[in-house]
């Protein structure tokens, strides 16, 4: 199946805005309907018209985080009627804290969230600065436990304040380099900066 991650906002909802999304090197994530969720343009361009998702959504015990929420259900709600898609949202509560027991805990309510067969895929735009690690390691995870798992897209979303437009880039790359350096390092691979430097460009 696939399972969309995300991290439900911390702002104020009336400092939450939407805009369109410009996709930055990756056309499936251009999605022009203005959205405050850039995990809406990576569903729209990886789920398929009438297909079955799951989007995983962490939820810290915050009322800004809770009311957006809300928020981020009703837009999908009509993203689902005019995809005709079929989705369930699996909401992850955590603590408002950035101490080690929390990253821990959310770590390990992903972990329970993945199983073999699916394609993962993670916004990680919003929450807390560590939180895109834990959503990383999660999804490595599945990745290495599990059977016939994989990275669909990594997408960060981002509003530049100077020009004021919203862009949202596909940082998969990421992902299958952490994989390729683990790789080599494992292989004793020689010139190993070399080869990276070589696949890089």
């Amino acid at each position: 199946m696939k399972k969309f991650i995300m991290v439900s906002p911390y702002q104020p909802p009336d400092k939450l805005q939407s805009g369109i999304y410009k996709a930055v090197d990756n056309d499936k994530l251009q999605y022009d309907k203005p959205t405050a969720f850039p995990v809406i343009p990576l569903i729209h361009g990886y789920a398929e018209p009438g297909e079955e998702i799951e989007v995983i959504a962490v939820v810290c015990r915050y009322a800004n985080a809770t009311d957006n929420l809300k928020r981020f259900k009703d837009e999908l709600e009509d993203l689902c009627k005019e995809m005709h898609l079929n989705c369930h949202v699996e909401p992850l509560n955590i603590d408002y804290s950035n101490d080690l027991d929390t990253l821990l805990d959310l770590f390990g309510q992903l972990i329970e969230c993945t199983s073999d067969d699916d394609t993962l895929y993670a916004c990680i735009s919003y929450g807390t600065k560590p939180m895109p690690l834990v959503l990383t390691m999660a999804l490595q995870f599945g990745h290495r436990i599990h059977s016939n798992v994989c990275f669909g897209c990594v997408a960060y979303g981002i509003k530049d304040f100077l020009s004021n437009e919203m862009h949202i880039y596909d940082i998969t790359s990421l992902l299958y380099m952490d994989e390729i350096v683990r790789i080599m390092a494992d292989q004793k691979v020689s010139d190993p900066v070399d080869k990276i430097k070589a696949l890089l460009k």
